[in-house]
């Protein structure tokens, strides 16, 4: 079956911040030869509506900074020059969902046109929104222990990845 992608011109990966989870880095650091500071980054969290249990607390000279964990966007590091993507198979959950929510719906204001909208109502995704679910909760539980350390930047990152293995 064809793709609902196929034809795209990959605007939610160029133009949107893709935030990930730290099963998501380690998956990608197992199937490529990347290393984290290649395609993930953590990134102020200044967006509406965020999921506060996927925000990052770290702390700077007594003053808490917000972060969330995110691919190195604007366009997407693994965008290949069709727009196309590199790592797709073992692309972050949110990746292989979209235009999806973790609700199993379709969302409204996703970049998609309508056809490829209609395709994917048909076709769906490639992974269950159960595995996708699991990971987020595991991910929360992560993000809750970090949060209770009072860490500082520098060492989120290395935190995130050592405890998702």
């Amino acid at each position: 079956m064809i793709s609902p992608c196929t034809g795209c011109s990959a605007p939610c990966c160029r133009d949107y911040l893709i935030t990930i989870t730290s099963f998501d880095v380690q998956r990608i650091l197992d199937n490529s030869k990347l290393k984290v500071e290649d395609f993930a980054e953590l990134a102020p969290a200044k967006l509406l509506n965020l999921n506060d249990e996927l925000v990052l607390e770290c702390y700077e000279d007594g003053l808490r900074y917000d972060y969330v964990l995110a691919l190195k966007s604007h366009p997407c590091t693994f965008l290949d020059e069709k727009n196309k993507c590199t790592i797709h198979s073992f692309a972050p959950y949110i990746c292989r969902t979209y235009p999806y929510n973790s609700a199993k719906r379709l969302i409204g204001r996703a970049r998609c046109n309508f056809f490829q909208k209609a395709a994917f109502a048909v076709s769906g995704v490639e992974i269950s929104s159960t595995e996708y679910s699991e990971q987020i909760s595991a991910y929360i539980e992560l993000v809750r222990e970090w949060n209770k350390r009072h860490g500082k930047k520098e060492e989120c990152l290395d935190f995130l990845i050592k405890n998702s293995r």
